[in-house]
This record gives structure tokens, sequence and C-alpha cells, in this order.
């Protein structure tokens, strides 16, 4: 099973500064995971504050390994400190999915 999260978080615009180092270690450590297709964590620059996210993993073994790894401890616990909230996330399978 293909599987794809998609969703949203919030952090106080003024605090974007102290973020954007935690958003690039996240990135760059889900990018390196075994079966990690595709992963960001964008900025919208319509809403301060408001963070996408896009993850794309091969299969649930390799959404496993990412939600245990210690990266993504690490960028969880940075959401207390930063006033990271209003987490939204939807996992979808798209085992079928094909490039057009």
């Amino acid at each position: 099973m293909t599987v794809i999260l998609a969703g949203t978080i919030r952090v106080a615009p003024e605090r974007l500064a102290e973020l954007r180092p935690h958003l690039k270690a996240q990135v760059e450590g889900s990018r390196a995971e075994p079966g990690c297709l595709d992963y960001a964590l964008s900025e919208d620059p319509l809403d301060p504050g408001l963070i996408r996210v896009f993850e794309h993993f091969a299969d649930e073994e390799a959404l496993a390994f990412h939600r245990a790894s210690p990266h993504m401890a690490a960028w969880r616990a940075c959401f207390p400190e930063l006033g990271v909230h209003d987490r939204r996330m939807s996992s979808f399978d798209v085992s079928d999915y094909r490039t057009i």
C-alpha cells in the first residue's frame, strides 16, 4: 500500500524564524529514510504561520519507520516550546495511483 499523508500545522507567525531550522531538519531526515518517496513542510505564502505538510511513503512499513525515527521525536518535541498547534492530518491509500 502506498501512503500519502497531507495536512497542516500552525505556529504563531512571529515564531516562524525559530521553527525553520526544525522544518529543515525534519525534511532532510525524512527524505533520507528508506521508503520515503517525498516529504515537504511548506510555509503558506498567503497565511503566515500555516505550514502545509505532504508525506509520501512506499508502504505502511516505511511510514512506521518514519514515525519511530529519532528526528521525528525531535520534531514533535519542539512543538510545545515553539507553540506549534492545530495539527490536522489525513492519510490516503494511493496504491493504485499513476503518474499523469
